[in-house]
């Protein structure tokens, strides 16, 4: 195990766009919009029925999504049609949904 004064950590501002991503990814209702993009290209208006939110909050939340590099839209005659720019996103999804079941199994036993 290394010393303490050998560890190589990375600085405040090389963990800042790591820590963006997580914190954009907090939202409940952005999760759940990464999830409905994950199953292939999809509208705001398909998110907005599919979730049952305004199509004027599904696009402010797709923005944020946007900014962080997370979605992606590509227009498609007059619709923009989202989805995950790559499943990197999804399997932050998985890996900590996996890691909380494991933590509920090991805490039932």
């Amino acid at each position: 195990m290394a010393a303490m004064d050998e560890l190589d950590l990375p600085s405040k501002s090389e963990l800042q766009p790591i820590v963006d991503v997580f914190k954009t990814m907090s939202d409940p209702t952005r999760m759940r919009i990464i999830l409905a993009v994950a199953n292939g290209p999809i509208t705001v208006s398909a998110i907005a029925n599919l979730l049952d939110l305004s199509s004027s909050n599904v696009s402010h939340q797709l923005r944020l999504l946007r900014q962080q590099r997370l979605v992606v839209g590509e227009r498609s005659d007059k619709q923009i049609y989202y989805r995950l720019i790559d499943e990197h996103v999804l399997q932050i999804y998985d890996l900590t949904k996996t890691h909380i079941e494991e933590k509920n199994e090991q805490a039932q036993k």
